[in-house]
């Protein structure tokens, strides 16, 4: 107790706790219900617009709600948030209702306007979006999603009344896939505050440094990059006040994550971006005021390879024959992860167990390596993102495994935003990204790894872009099932991207949670319910 009470008065005092001498700003703290969460990947911003990593992503839709939120619950993937409802009769036309209770945090209500204006802001080609791939399902934007320059907006979208408007798309979709695409991946910006910013500038406008105005369950308080994202209890929010005052995310390595669950410092880590190394969980699981528990493989760790540099498909095999998987299971998971060759979660719909077999084998990758000519002496740049200790301490194997095997590898470390801004620029020669795979359908990460428009890897095949238009033209399970099987075979033969390992991450919790655990899917939909001891 008199450690923990140490601790607390330092982090008061912004002592740095982790040693290394390096100082660390803490969170603000105080009389106030706090819950603090430890994650390893810095959001790097709070703007819908220029979210490129998951924690973005997260941090975003607490600010800005999506028009619904996913779950765990396979009967009920989805529930409504910013949406009343999201309806469609022929799969082509869906009809979205604004709930009329939300409003903004200035007391203005959000309606349709709303949601058109955030749907034109992110397909409008002169704001300069880095991934706008998810609205080229709609009627009036082309295959980067982008609508032409010169029109007011997308044609396939249309105001009924101020909290009424419908969405058509190009082809028949499911309404999961509208959800998935658009439903729960729309977050929503305030239009009066924002319609008066040029284009061609709202994506650096000071608006999105500090938003007052938004409209979840919390409000934005402080962001300190690399150290820390505070905020605050919208007062007003349309499900109620949050029962804890203050959310705060601490952005620390991995043993930091454990030593602060052990001292108090935080209250629970966050699985997918907040890992504790696998050395520590035994210490963690042992520890008496902690609560703990083992997740499910979902977000798959994905070695992207720039494949208009490593353009031969025998290059991309013999690296993936080189990786050692099972020296990687064995020596850093002690047998506890999921290890794959293709990038997708054995949880998804439509896995093709198959495909994700994998092969150990050197010689035969020396063998493809000097069938296919490839010149052993060009550097191939892996990069690799900083905070995950464990992704390090693998990607470190990998590299060693390539070099192996002959190739010229060598490993170039960067934070993670810098990480995926290169990644989605294809300035790169190998990489890796956690990939969270949705249980009900993969076609939201296929657009990554294969679809000629929006890969990261560059790999185009006139076969998979057949395979990807039955999948998306497709409202009937049984073409469904068929056309992901033969993606991820395709996945397996050509190697634009090597599955590697799905950790069955630990979950830390501090028992004075009384409510509050961190799911698989749709983790902060019900943030307003979070509590804690007094």
């Amino acid at each position: 107790m008199k450690k923990i009470i140490s601790l607390g008065i330092a982090a008061l005092l912004g002592v740095s706790l982790f040693g290394g001498g390096t100082s660390q700003r803490s969170p603000p703290t105080g009389p106030l219900k706090i819950v603090n969460v430890g994650i390893t990947n810095d959001p790097g911003t709070v703007s819908p617009l220029s979210v490129n990593n998951i924690m973005a992503y997260y941090a975003s839709s607490i600010l800005f709600m999506p028009l619904t939120a996913e779950t765990s619950d396979p009967k009920r993937p989805f529930v409504n948030r910013l949406a009343e409802s999201i309806t469609t009769e022929d799969h082509v036309t869906f009809r979205i209702t604004v709930n009329r209770k939300v409003r903004w945090t200035d007391g203005v209500p959000v309606t349709a306007d709303d949601v058109i204006f955030t749907m034109n802001t992110f397909a409008n080609p002169v704001v300069g979006i880095s991934d706008p791939s998810a609205y080229k399902i709609l009627v009036g934007v082309d295959e980067s999603g982008l609508f032409p320059k010169g029109a007011a907006g997308i044609a396939g979208v249309q105001k009924i009344d101020d909290y009424t408007l419908t969405v058509e798309t190009k082809y028949p979709l499911t309404l999961t896939i509208f959800n998935l695409s658009i439903g729960s991946v729309l977050r929503v910006i305030p239009k009066h505050i924002l319609e008066k910013e040029n284009p061609e500038r709202i994506l650096t406008c000071s608006f999105f440094q500090n938003p007052q105005v938004t409209n979840g369950p919390f409000k934005f308080k402080e962001y300190a990059p690399s150290q820390y994202l505070s905020l605050e209890a919208n007062e007003d929010y349309f499900l109620g006040r949050p029962k804890i005052d203050r959310l705060n995310f601490k952005m620390l390595s991995g043993p930091q994550i454990a030593a602060q669950l052990e001292s108090g410092e935080i209250d629970m880590n966050y699985p997918g971006v907040g890992n504790i190394p696998a050395d520590d969980y035994e210490r963690v699981s042992s520890l008496p005021h902690i609560r703990t528990k083992r997740g499910v493989p979902s977000t798959v760790q994905v070695l992207f390879y720039n494949n208009r540099v490593l353009n031969q498909v025998k290059v991309r095999q013999a690296m993936d024959l080189a990786i050692d998987r099972p020296g990687i299971l064995r020596n850093i998971f002690k047998g506890e992860a999921f290890i794959t060759k293709t990038p997708v979660s054995n949880r998804i719909e439509y896995w093709n167990e198959a495909a994700a077999q994998y092969t150990y084998d050197p010689e035969r990758a020396k063998q493809l390596l000097a069938e296919s000519g490839w010149d052993l002496s060009q550097k191939l740049t892996f990069l690799v993102p900083t905070g995950n200790r464990t992704r390090e301490r693998v990607c470190t194997i990998v590299a060693e495994n390539f070099k192996s095997v002959g190739l010229n590898v060598v490993i170039e470390r960067a934070d993670f935003p810098t990480t995926m801004g290169r990644i989605q620029k294809r300035d790169f020669d190998i990489s890796i990204i956690g990939m969270p795979a949705n249980p009900f359908n993969a076609v939201r990460n296929l657009r990554y790894y294969v679809d000629p428009h929006d890969a990261y890897t560059g790999y185009s095949n006139p076969k998979m872009d057949q395979i990807l238009d039955r999948i998306h033209t497709s409202v009937d399970g049984a073409v469904l099932k068929a056309a992901y099987y033969e993606a991820q075979d395709l996945i397996a033969q050509e190697v634009p991207v090597s599955g590697l390992y799905s950790e069955l991450i630990l979950q830390g919790v501090h028992k004075r949670i009384r409510y509050g655990d961190l799911e698989d899917f749709g983790t902060l939909r019900d943030l307003e319910q979070w509590d804690i001891e007094p």
